[in-house]
């Protein structure tokens, strides 16, 4: 439990600053209270080493609640039967509370896209869906551009391993200049550690880098679980494809 608590204390404080900035929506699967602007239209494609493929789109609206859906499956490329999402995804985010001089953002949103094939047994993705959550960020600036850290507790609707446990995440963006932003986030992944869960106690350790190619299109590069808590799988590498309008 100590470890869990010294990983998210090292995330949560390793960005430093003094005044409001922007953040982004995601991190790699740890939301932020960061929403897309008035109309603003997101495609975002995600490949995975496990040969996955996930496919999202969403719309922002009045510059505080966020809309999307997105749908994928494993083993679409190379032989053996695709391993469809039973459902699709869905993902949205209200703004409830923008970020001032005195206290963070806070938004509340639900979320359905887990991470990794999808177990019909234990009615589970891999790495489960956040389900519903609330998130604070507080955003910063500092010699190379912006940074944020932010703090979250989330309640997933899979518990057919028989651990429903409320849980929460923390995790830290910090731009290298005006392109580059390097990513990472801890959960702590109460709900995956009892009953008939495949996680190992550990919580699961993500981290990334984002480089902005154009005003538009941005390029992730992901790690996920680095500590190894899911013995079945090593870790995975996921590159994301985020278009936006």
């Amino acid at each position: 439990m100590s470890r869990r608590f010294l990983l998210a204390a090292w995330l949560a404080f390793s960005a430093v600053g003094s005044a409001e900035a922007a953040e982004p929506r995601w991190l790699v699967e740890a939301p932020t209270a960061g929403v897309p602007e008035h109309q603003a239209q997101i495609l975002e494609v995600t490949g995975s080493s496990g040969r996955g493929l996930i496919v999202g789109y969403g719309f922002g609206f009045w510059n505080r609640f966020f809309a999307g859906a997105s749908y994928g499956g494993y083993q679409l490329v190379g032989e053996g039967d695709t391993d469809w999402n039973p459902d699709p995804g869905v993902s949205v985010k209200l703004r409830l509370l923008g970020e001032t001089f005195s206290r963070p953002a806070f938004t509340i949103g639900f979320r359905t896209q887990g991470y990794g094939p999808y177990d019909g047994t234990l009615e589970r993705y891999m790495t489960k869906s956040l389900g519903v959550y609330v998130v604070f960020s507080r955003n910063y600036r500092h010699a190379m551009g912006e940074s944020g850290v932010h703090f979250g507790l989330n309640r997933s609707l899979e518990n057919g391993d028989g651990d429903d446990t409320l849980t929460g995440f923390v995790g830290s963006d910090w731009e290298i200049g005006r392109r580059v932003a390097i990513v990472g986030e801890y959960h702590f992944a109460f709900n995956d550690d009892r009953g008939s869960a495949v996680g190992r106690g550990r919580g699961y350790l993500n981290t990334g880098i984002r480089v902005w190619v154009t005003r538009q299109l941005a390029v992730r590069f992901d790690l996920r679980d680095i500590l190894d808590n899911n013995p079945a799988v090593q870790t995975p590498k996921t590159i994301r494809v985020e278009w936006l309008r």
